[in-house]
């Protein structure tokens, strides 16, 4: 899409010039549907913010029915309302979740996807609620809420904005939408601009920093390797209680430390099995190895 076209479809969306203006909000916003996207559907993918409009609750709420949409409680997140993704988005995610291809994933059901993307619908506001005053990330209360229970309940009288995200996913362009309380980004906005003196950060570097602390924050599985042993798909079916395995090659001085990605399981260092307070433990023999922090390096 053209910036001219942009612009021309953004001057009919209802979006006021100082929302439309407001870059210590658009630009942190993209680098965490960005850090998102990395963490969800893997390194290639990318987010970019084409659609940008203002719309009534009723609007908002039928739009978001024709997707596969998350809603978010008023009481945590008084701003960003909803989260939503279109069938090419839930499908990647299932194939990621199950590694599995896209084609056969073929008919599954949209309730079996929408279960497997409710925890990267929590994490993509987690990430994005961190940067938003007001909206609570701390407990182990579940945000997902009903849709009239999300600031102004998508009610007629209340206006939203929406934020459609395009991402290129395996040749094709998956949608994402973030959609919030217009009032809360308008108050947000003007605190912004009576505020000069704090010289906040460009939006540049604020979104660097953004992304950077997103990804530091993200989960990820660490496992201890002792050893691996290939086995056919038979084998592995005539397996039974009390089976003795030999791992003839153990050396619990060299236990392979790996952490999990979306690409799958990387070696980031060595390790030794111990015990730690009558505890199994393992200790760091190596320093992390150069290409993981390298990657790191990179952000």
């Amino acid at each position: 899409m053209s910036s001219v076209l942009r612009k021309k479809i953004e001057a009919g969306a209802g979006i006021p010039p100082t929302i439309l203006q407001f870059h210590e909000f658009w630009e942190p916003l993209l680098a965490v549907v960005n850090a998102w996207a990395f963490n969800t559907f893997g390194p290639d993918a990318k987010a970019v913010c084409d659609i940008r409009r203002v719309v009534p609750g009723n609007i908002a709420s039928s739009q978001l029915e024709a997707e596969l949409a998350f809603f978010f409680s008023a009481r945590t997140s008084p701003g960003l309302c909803a989260v939503a993704v279109d069938e090419i988005a839930a499908c990647t995610n299932a194939a990621v979740r199950l590694q599995q291809s896209t084609s056969d994933l073929a008919g599954v059901s949209p309730l079996f996807q929408k279960l497997l993307f409710e925890t990267s619908a929590i994490e993509l506001w987690r990430l994005a609620a961190g940067e938003l005053s007001g909206h609570s990330v701390f407990g182990s209360q579940s945000p997902l809420c009903d849709c009239s229970q999300s600031a102004g309940g998508f009610d007629p009288a209340e206006r939203y904005l929406m934020a459609g995200f395009t991402c290129v996913l395996n040749d094709q362009r998956a949608r994402v939408w973030v959609v919030f309380l217009l009032d809360y980004v308008q108050r947000q906005s003007v605190e912004a601009q009576q505020s000069p003196s704090q010289q906040p950060k460009t939006g540049s570097e604020k979104a660097r920093d953004t992304l950077r602390e997103s990804v530091k924050s993200t989960m990820i599985s660490i496992e201890g390797v002792l050893d691996r042993i290939p086995m056919t798909i038979g084998q592995c079916s005539r397996l039974e209680i009390g089976q003795l395995i030999a791992l003839p090659d153990v050396d619990t001085t060299r236990v392979s430390l790996q952490a999990e990605t979306v690409n799958g399981h990387v070696d980031i260092g060595e390790c030794e099995m111990g015990v730690w307070k009558s505890q199994r433990a393992l200790k760091l023999k190596t320093p992390i190895l150069e290409p993981f922090t390298r990657e790191l390096a990179k952000l």
